[in-house]
């Protein structure tokens, strides 16, 4: 970053939960949620680098771009308002804000080229919007339940979302279309990752198991407990 406001950040009487954070892919740099900000940190030195003010509420995600030029929030006041927010890493400048929604962002992504921000959240939809322009260009209402997780693969060909009951899905990032069903968590998506070459997905999930997915049918590869007790 190159000219950061480094207004205080926020300081609470007692610790404050940390609900989201992400490091720069290519530079030492990582991202947390405060209260109403989100918190611009040297990874190396610990040094205070810069503060993003998100007045719209609390942070609940966050990502960079790919390329770590772009830094994408999304979040708001539980049950009032939800926003998301992007912003130029370097100079700090808040590039668009977008997403009228009723309620908190839970979930939030930027896909490789930066033309799209997709988001979710306790309305059970997933929406896409243009980057450069703020529209929306989907709104997906196939959830039944709060969307929890949304990723891009690398290539920004496909979309997938995850929901609080278990519900996972694969869409054509372009088309808004449904790729995939993908049924086997019982329990909220917490976490989505795809491998390098989008073609496999890996989900992890509240009952503490992770999956992996082949894109070329969809079927599950395998699954394991990652955390015992």
């Amino acid at each position: 970053p190159e000219h950061l406001a480094l207004e205080p950040s926020v300081v609470t009487a007692r610790p404050a939960a940390i609900s989201a954070m992400a490091a720069n892919p290519w530079s030492p740099l990582v991202a947390i949620s405060g209260q109403k900000q989100v918190i611009l940190y040297h990874t190396d030195t610990r040094e205070l680098l810069g503060v993003l003010p998100f007045p719209e509420g609390f942070v609940e995600s966050i990502t960079f771009s790919r390329n770590g030029l772009l830094l994408v929030a999304g979040g708001g006041r539980g049950g009032k308002m939800g926003r998301i927010a992007a912003w130029n890493v370097k100079t700090g400048r808040r590039i668009l804000t977008t997403g009228e929604e009723y309620d908190t962002i839970l979930a939030s992504d930027i896909s490789a080229d930066q033309t799209l921000i997709a988001l979710g959240g306790p309305a059970k939809r997933v929406k896409v919007y243009d980057l450069s322009t703020g529209e929306i260009l989907h709104n997906i209402k196939k959830h039944s339940e709060w969307v929890t997780a949304v990723s891009f693969s690398p290539d920004g060909v496909l979309l997938a979302t995850g929901d609080r009951n278990g519900g996972l899905h694969v869409w054509e990032a372009r088309s808004g279309n449904l790729f995939y069903a993908l049924d086997g968590h019982k329990q909220a998506v917490t976490a989505l990752s795809w491998r390098a070459d989008s073609n496999v997905l890996a989900s992890a999930s509240e009952e503490g198991s992770v999956r992996t997915w082949e894109m070329f049918n969809g079927k599950q590869v395998r699954t394991w407990t990652a955390h015992g007790g």
